[in-house]
């Protein structure tokens, strides 16, 4: 007999939030800008598939609590993984199939099978199953491991490598939501270069989903994320944002927190108006003491934005933990720029042997 898992109010939130961009991203690659200029099409369809994709997430939802509880050991993870992305996408691709081609058969609202849109929402619904999984998994995997801690020494070590992992949650999900938007539009404008960023998508996720072990990367490894990441920002946002970066192999070869690139460009395109005539440029160097120099020029909003500030309290807080040095912000002459020591690679395993004991 089918049980089917105890649903709480926080569940049923989550599900509230996520279904609208699921329904209005689906109609988008089905109808393209039909969805949005036809209210026929627009209500019609949006109904069709919000009760479609509502069952098929308590379906979702109903075989990840299910593998989890047949395979809960640590040792079964990989196995747990593959067999829940396997079957999620089985029937990611079942659904996918009903709509794409059973819209078609009966002639609803008048569609018309694209082939080329239908193999991409497929790819793209693999990808998004992946990440999904994958989150839920770390998910709750962390609560686990943070509901059998005691008030011990064992408590205060965790501790200090949960703050040195704090930047890996950053990335929110309305970067996702806006990046598959961005991938929807170069579908149907150019394949190459969706194809592209869709390359450059998976580079961002594969690097924030690492092995949370991992609790400094080389600056040289950073900076080929933040290239893929601000590739993303350079799809959605045109000329309107620039980037150099000037560094050299020294400095490529020392150490710092993983995404905090990423946490202070988040936090300068959600405080500044993003102009094409007067672009958002960032430099990324090495200033005369060796540190990491990152700078931007500032074009405030005049609405006052809350987004990314406690990223950047979070980034000064980290290096407390791991340097003598701190992290230095400052705003002068229209030039925001933030100073970040970087680890040499002795101080590092200094660093990692002194967490050990």
């Amino acid at each position: 007999m089918i049980r089917l898992p105890q649903y709480t109010k926080k569940d049923l939130q989550i599900l509230a939030i996520n279904m609208p961009p699921v329904v209005i991203l689906l109609n988008s690659l089905l109808f393209g800008k039909r969805f949005f200029t036809e209210p026929g099409v627009f209500i019609g369809s949006g109904l069709i598939v919000l009760l479609i994709m509502t069952f098929a997430w308590f379906v979702f939802t109903w075989i990840a609590v299910t593998v989890r509880n047949r395979l809960p050991a640590n040792r079964n993870l990989i196995k747990r993984l593959g067999i829940t992305i396997l079957l999620i996408g089985i029937i990611q691709s079942l659904v996918i199939t009903l709509l794409f081609r059973g819209y078609s058969h009966f002639n609803l609202f008048d569609y018309t099978l694209n082939e080329t849109r239908y193999y991409w929402t497929l790819g793209i619904s693999f990808l998004i199953n992946i990440i999904i999984t994958m989150v839920h998994e770390g998910v709750d995997s962390f609560e686990k491991w943070k509901n059998t801690l005691t008030e011990t020494e064992q408590l205060k070590t965790a501790y200090t490598q949960s703050q040195l992992l704090g930047l890996k949650s950053q990335v929110n999900p309305h970067f996702l939501f806006n990046s598959l938007n961005s991938l929807s539009s170069l579908i149907s404008e150019d394949e190459t270069k969706a194809s592209t960023f869709l390359d450059e998508l998976t580079k961002v996720y594969r690097y924030m989903l690492r092995s949370p072990d991992e609790k400094m990367v080389t600056l040289g490894t950073e900076l080929q994320f933040i290239r893929s990441y601000f590739y993303l920002l350079k799809a959605r946002y045109g000329d309107c944002v620039q980037l150099q970066v000037d560094t050299d192999e020294t400095a490529n070869n020392k150490f710092v927190s993983p995404l905090i690139l990423q946490t202070i460009f988040e936090y300068s395109i959600n405080s500044n108006v993003l102009l094409k005539e007067c672009p958002l440029s960032f430099l990324i160097g090495i200033d005369p003491n060796g540190k990491l120099l990152v700078q931007n020029n500032m074009q405030v909003k005049q609405t006052a934005v809350s987004a990314g500030i406690e990223g950047i309290a979070n980034l000064m807080e980290k290096y407390k933990l791991i340097s003598d040095e701190r992290v230095e912000i400052s705003r002068n002459h229209d030039i925001f720029s933030v100073t970040i020591p970087l680890i040499p690679g002795t101080k590092m395993l200094q660093h990692e042997m002194g967490l050990a004991k």
